[in-house]
């Protein structure tokens, strides 16, 4: 019966993958537990997803933004009572700039993705505003 499991999982997460899916790609990223160490882990995603737009390797893309995405899921917890609703409207709009990601990176098109990074950046920008820790690097983009 275990295996019967497993092959369906296996065969969900295969038919995912075909239609263009990317949503498995961000259960490689681990949330640390302090404020610092998930805005380091978001910065660092974010360095290499601008990356790999400058570098036009858009079929990446994914990978990074669904990581920041799953990041920055995990700062609601740690807001303050009075900012975590704000915080709350800012990472769904975080996760649908990720879905917008996937989209233009696999659509090859690298001036919608372009735009879609700088949506990403402002949303980042408010959330490290109200959240950010002050040991983590200031946001410059």
């Amino acid at each position: 019966m275990g295996l019967c499991a497993a092959i369906g999982l296996f065969t969900a997460s295969a038919a995912e993958h075909e239609h263009g899916d990317h949503n498995d790609a961000h259960a490689k990223v681990k949330v640390p537990d302090t404020l610092p160490d998930i805005w380091k882990e978001i910065h660092a995603h974010r360095q290499q997803l601008k990356d790999v737009v400058t570098a036009n390797k858009l079929a990446e893309v994914h990978e990074h933004a669904f990581a920041i995405r799953d990041l920055a899921k995990a700062l609601p917890a740690k807001s303050p009572p009075d900012h975590k609703k704000h915080i709350e409207n800012l990472v769904k709009k975080v996760s649908q700039i990720a879905a917008d990601l996937d989209k233009s990176g696999d659509a090859g098109d690298k001036p919608s993705t372009e735009a879609n990074l700088k949506k990403l950046d402002a949303s980042l920008k408010e959330m490290e505003d109200i959240i950010g820790p002050d040991e983590a690097a200031p946001h410059k983009h």
